[in-house]
């Protein structure tokens, strides 16, 4: 068997039953380390504490910054300690999903910016960008405090929009990106502490990923991005001292994957990765397939594609976690 995870989001409306319901059908359908359920959009989870000092703006789906982000005390969003309370009551292994800090500048405009426009986002300016990723860094050290999680993963998915073949736009050198993310990280604890990107994933990130010192695993797509499952090599994963997160079902094709299909992919993920091979996973969170169904996306999809995921996971061997 291979262990199992979750990414985070879900087709479901914010509220602590549905948070509890989320982890309790996790459980039940056997996920090994079930995620705490982002059931509110993931930058506004982590920006919130911004918004309340009033250092930044909600202006329709974006925001803008107003003040200094190092003047901000992070506080871990509510939903994730009432997640970890509900999770210590069912008694399991949790994965904590954390907003990184080049993806929330990206989606904050500067002063004079537009907002949801990412070239006038904090992520142009390198001073903001630290401010950005001081503020993260906090963030994690209380987190981890107050959480205790026994994964981590650092969600990136902007790393694959800026981060080209041979440079990074904005300025932004693959050295800033791997000091950032290092810095965040080792304010983690728990067994596994990883990245996720996902998208088609550039040359130059490897590198990056790679070298990366306090990070045991990465989390990528693997079922809609095909190119992806040759990335790496499993050389260059043990060298590196690293495992891998594959995705095996897709978080927004609406039907349900045939389990044949499913266990082909991921017999040609252990043939590939062998003992580097870490979770299998969706490739990213459920939350893009809110509307499918008219509000039945979570019992019609969710549901069946977790299902599809761990009885997967429980016909192939060779993964890295005993479980």
């Amino acid at each position: 068997m291979v262990a199992t995870t979750l990414v985070g989001s879900f087709p479901l409306e914010y509220s602590e039953s549905n948070i509890r319901r989320a982890l309790e059908d996790q459980a039940e359908l056997g996920v090994t380390f079930p995620v705490l359920p982002q059931l509110r959009d993931f930058v506004y989870m982590y920006v919130e504490p911004m918004i309340r000092g009033r250092v930044v703006v909600q202006e329709g789906p974006g925001f803008r910054l107003k003040g200094d982000v190092e003047e901000v005390e992070p506080e871990p969003p509510e939903d994730i300690l009432v997640a970890t309370d509900i999770a210590r009551e069912l008694g399991v292994r949790f994965r904590v999903p954390i907003t990184g800090a080049f993806t929330i500048a990206s989606k904050i405009a500067l002063a004079g910016g537009r907002v949801g426009d990412m070239s006038t986002s904090l992520l142009t300016d390198a001073s903001a960008r630290e401010g950005a990723v001081a503020y993260v860094k906090r963030m994690a050290r209380k987190l981890h405090r107050e959480v205790r999680g026994d994964v981590y993963c650092v969600d990136e998915p902007v790393l694959s929009v800026i981060v080209g073949s041979r440079s990074v736009m904005y300025g932004i050198t693959p050295e800033e990106i791997s000091s950032a993310l290092d810095s965040v990280l080792a304010e983690l604890g728990g067994m596994y502490r990883g990245v996720h990107v996902c998208g088609k994933l550039p040359p130059l990130l490897k590198g990056i990923l790679l070298k990366l010192q306090n990070a045991n695993f990465l989390d990528h797509e693997h079922s809609d991005f095909p190119a992806n499952r040759i990335y790496y090599t499993r050389e260059e994963l043990a060298s590196s001292n690293k495992k891998l997160a594959y995705g095996i079902v897709s978080p927004i094709k609406p039907s349900v994957e045939h389990e044949e299909e499913v266990l082909a992919l991921a017999r040609d993920a252990v043939d590939r990765y062998g003992g580097t091979l870490l979770f299998f996973k969706p490739d990213c969170g459920f939350g893009g397939l809110r509307g499918f169904l008219k509000g039945r996306e979570y019992e019609e999809i969710v549901l069946k594609k977790i299902r599809v995921l761990v009885s997967v996971a429980e016909k192939v061997d060779y993964g890295a976690v005993k479980t």
